[in-house]
């Protein structure tokens, strides 16, 4: 009776975990046909074996034996508590915090709690001093650089205007203003960077940027500003262009793109894309409406507004996000019990939840960016200025082939496919050499920084020369 019970008991465990799982599909007989439909049937078909034949040995004992058979349940219930309760104290004991969420020896935990996802990024949150944080909240881009800001390494420094500059607080509006200092020419030549952490420079001085080091081969006559934001996509480079830099005039708009600004274009909650996000933030979400961009959930809702919902459901346009792993997170409700044990979710974990009907985030996500980015450079023309398009590659990306054939990067590709001309500096990049042309979190180094300056000059040099004939 004793391996009988136990394997009731086992089976029953994986009823419950299949039925968990079983909220994943779209109907009764796509559960059923799936592995998790089959676990639940044959598991079913133990449990009620089990069951009948404990009954069945019970009622065709005697009277002496049936006491025993009731005290060796008895004791199997009992070692059943003590073993989940031993178990389930362990691993509550192993897990550990992470910013990407619960682990248990190596494994991430799911349901995620949003409780402590929440308390997590409120922690971040409140250590930021609004006053001094580099970077800000905006309602329309999510989060720009704030005005005359430093960050705490000091590595990171903002103009009167909030574009990236050498000196806190100084003031590109003045034309002979340039990184290196006041010039004695006015500029004649407004060049404009727009894009992510690549365009920024992240991870090096303002001086070491390939913005600063090509404004310098370009004197005496050109000036060039720095709107790249970290973590940016596509869709708030777009509305970076039209709310900070078109005010500008600029006579040249140089447009980074990285892939990573690709996958982000339809993440609205970063956190989700990332879990290692370390604050809540919102991106804008575009939309192609009669042929416009159109952003669907402005005003964005502040870090505040996020924390202050109670379950990750509540959150404005998560179904948007096709970072949303409805299936990731805990249900409440009549599970809330199971999803509060570490033992249960480790299990669950094992074999992580995946979408019913999964979605090509990739596809969707190059459509979006192909009309995105060509309505930006019409844009760019529209306003009289010259748009020059610089794919900028991550070092695993220089390995690949940038050629347009079957094995090559789907970035450009999609370039390709939308028509648009880029400049691809994987070759610039090459004759530095990947260890010494990034730096540690995968940027580019002082030394990467200078290449792409040098090998992007002539290019600018020849656009400046087509403006001024």
């Amino acid at each position: 009776m004793f391996f009988v019970l136990c394997a009731g008991e086992a089976g029953i465990l994986l009823v419950v975990l299949s039925l968990y799982r079983a909220a994943a599909k779209p109907d009764v007989t796509s559960f059923l046909c799936s592995l998790t439909g089959v676990v639940f049937l044959c598991s079913s078909i133990i449990v009620a074996f089990s069951v009948g034949w404990t009954i069945h040995a019970i009622l065709k004992s005697n009277p002496s034996s049936r006491k025993l058979q009731f005290m060796a349940f008895g004791l199997n219930l009992v070692m059943l508590f003590l073993t989940l309760g031993t178990t389930e104290v362990m691993s509550f004991v192993l897990s550990k915090q992470t910013v990407a969420g619960e682990t248990l020896l190596g494994v991430f935990l799911y349901p995620r709690k949003f409780s402590t996802f929440a308390a997590q990024r409120k922690q971040a949150m409140d250590q930021m001093v609004p006053e001094s944080s580099y970077y800000v909240y905006d309602p329309l881009l999510g989060w720009t650089v704030g005005p005359s800001r430093s960050d705490q390494t000091g590595e990171n420094v903002s103009s009167s205007e909030g574009l990236r500059s050498p000196r806190v607080g100084m003031s590109f509006a003045d034309a002979r203003a340039r990184h290196s200092g006041v010039s004695p020419h006015p500029a004649s030549v407004r060049v404009a960077m727009i894009g992510d952490s690549m365009t920024f420079g992240h991870e090096v001085r303002c001086e070491e940027t390939w913005g600063h080091a090509l404004e310098g081969l370009l004197q005496p006559h050109v000036q060039v500003l720095n709107f790249g934001v970290i973590a940016y996509g596509l869709n708030q480079t777009l509305l970076r262009y039209e709310k900070d830099v078109r005010p500008w005039h600029p006579q040249i708009v140089i447009i980074g793109i990285s892939s990573e600004m690709i996958r982000r274009i339809n993440s609205i909650y970063p956190a989700l894309m990332t879990p290692a996000w370390g604050h809540l933030l919102a991106r804008p979400r575009l939309v192609r409406k009669n042929d416009v961009p159109s952003v669907i959930n402005y005003p964005l809702p502040t870090p505040r507004e996020i924390l202050a919902y109670s379950t990750i459901q509540e959150w404005p346009h998560l179904d948007l996000d096709a970072y949303y792993r409805p299936f990731q997170w805990e249900r409440g409700g009549i599970w809330h019990l199971f999803e509060q044990s570490y033992l249960f979710r480790f299990l669950y974990s094992l074999r992580p939840p995946i979408e019913a009907q999964p979605k090509d985030i990739q596809h969707e996500a190059l459509l979006l960016s192909q009309f995105v980015t060509k309505y930006l450079v019409r844009k760019v023309v529209e306003d009289g200025a010259v748009p020059l398009i610089v794919w900028f590659p991550y070092a695993s990306e220089l390995r690949r082939p940038a050629d347009l054939g079957t094995t090559g990067h789907y970035l450009t590709r999609m370039l390709h496919d939308a028509g648009i001309e880029y400049y691809d500096p994987t070759e610039c990049l090459s004759e530095v050499g990947t260890s010494e042309a990034y730096a540690v979190w995968g940027h580019y180094s002082p030394k990467g920084n200078a290449h792409i300056a040098k090998c992007l000059e002539p290019l600018v040099r020849a656009q400046i020369k087509r403006l001024r004939h």
